[in-house]
């Protein structure tokens, strides 16, 4: 119980501000003796992502109104996207006499920030490999997928799995996933050419060996003139191969249109999701998934899709425009500093991040361990365009 009440409470908080809660929160300020809670923000608000650090800054205002306390004070600087100018802003902060910075988003950003000795970053990252030691990596990370996927597969019972990636992409996930505790039957990397996909899964399917099969029985069953042969064949003609496959489900750690052309590609080798489980890592709720047939049934782990729902409503009728998805990141990251803060008799300490009993945001429940925030996030499915949890 004192799990689900930790982080829930101010997640409950978030949204459902009313008139009482405003009053506790004039009598927490009186309590405080106008103690101010600092809070650093460091995210790309000019150049090309611009428009990505606008959102999570929009978010992590969007929190600062909900909680609608005027001791919390955020400092917002603009991080370009690179360590160096990440580190200067760290220095300032530093000066400022800030102890806590949510940002950056970039991994690549975090270059020197390990070197700022009295300051946590609350970095949106999703890569957990050589964090700085005053870093959280706050994004949604392989380890969080894996562990979801693995005790899914348990519960459906795979038992061989194909692990596919493209060539030269996405190496250090691929490393976690193959020393995690989930075991492959396979491990395949395809060309990122769109052109040589489609013979690559052939070849990966044995497709032509098994329409030769089928071609094959096909013609022997013509030349029988018993019942059951020709019941048999009446079938057979409505298929395009004749065989089993030696894989049960395939996990495809890809995005975007490659991701579409790889389950394409399976698709006309005639293997279909009737037949095996397919999975991919957080899609963040794309809905241009819903547009290709092979993409049904397609499996993915991710965050609480109903408190998302609720969350880009809220933002868009704050902001009349819709919100980077993973901008929710940042404002569970402001309600988890500001937990800390008031439970704490308003002094903030980073400690406070690694409490045991962990706690639960809007993206979901979650502990920090080793400075990389453990989701415990769901499985979602497509299917009929809609993403459907079935764990």
């Amino acid at each position: 119980m004192k799990k689900l009440l930790t982080f829930s409470i101010i997640a409950y908080l978030l949204f459902t501000i009313n008139s009482s809660a405003v009053a506790q929160e004039t009598n927490e300020n009186n309590t405080a003796n106008e103690k101010v809670l600092k809070i650093g923000v460091l995210l790309p608000l000019s150049g090309e992502f611009a428009d990505l650090g606008q959102s999570f800054l929009k978010a992590i205002q969007l929190g600062l109104y909900d909680i609608s306390n005027k001791n919390i004070k955020i400092y917002p600087k603009d991080s370009k996207a690179n360590s160096l100018d990440a580190y200067k802003s760290a220095k300032e902060f530093e000066e400022l006499g800030i102890k806590i910075v949510i940002g950056p988003i970039f991994y690549e950003s975090l270059e020197s920030l390990g070197e700022i000795n009295n300051i946590t970053f609350v970095s949106l990252t999703n890569k957990t490999q050589n964090i700085p030691k005053n870093t959280i990596a706050f994004g949604i990370n392989i380890n969080s997928q894996i562990e979801v996927l693995k005790k899914y597969f348990d519960k459906i019972k795979v038992s061989k799995t194909l692990l596919l990636s493209p060539k030269g992409q996405f190496i250090n996930q691929i490393e976690i996933i193959e020393d995690s505790k989930l075991k492959f039957y396979k491990v395949f990397f395809y060309d990122t050419s769109p052109k040589k996909i489609t013979s690559e899964i052939e070849k990966l399917t044995k497709y032509q060996e098994r329409k030769k099969d089928l071609e094959r029985r096909i013609k022997i069953l013509e030349k029988s003139e018993l019942y059951k042969d020709k019941k048999e064949l009446k079938k057979l003609e409505q298929k395009h191969t004749l065989g089993k496959i030696n894989f049960d489900s395939a996990v495809v750690v890809d995005f975007d249109e490659r991701l579409k052309s790889v389950l394409t590609s399976f698709m006309f080798s005639d293997i279909s999701s009737q037949r095996v489980n397919f999975f991919t890592l957080n899609q963040w709720f794309d809905e241009s998934l819903f547009e290709e047939a092979a993409l049904q049934n397609l499996h993915f782990p991710a965050i609480n899709l109903d408190n998302l729902i609720k969350f880009n409503k809220k933002y868009e009728k704050s902001y009349k425009e819709k919100p980077n998805k993973v901008s929710i990141l940042a404002y569970d990251a402001l309600g988890l500093i500001y937990y800390c803060w008031i439970n704490n008799n308003f002094e903030f300490k980073s400690s406070q991040l690694f409490n045991k009993d962990g706690f639960k945001g809007l993206h979901g429940e979650f502990i920090i361990k080793e400075n990389i925030s453990r989701q415990k996030l769901k499985i979602y499915k497509i299917s009929n365009k809609k993403f459907l949890k079935v764990h």
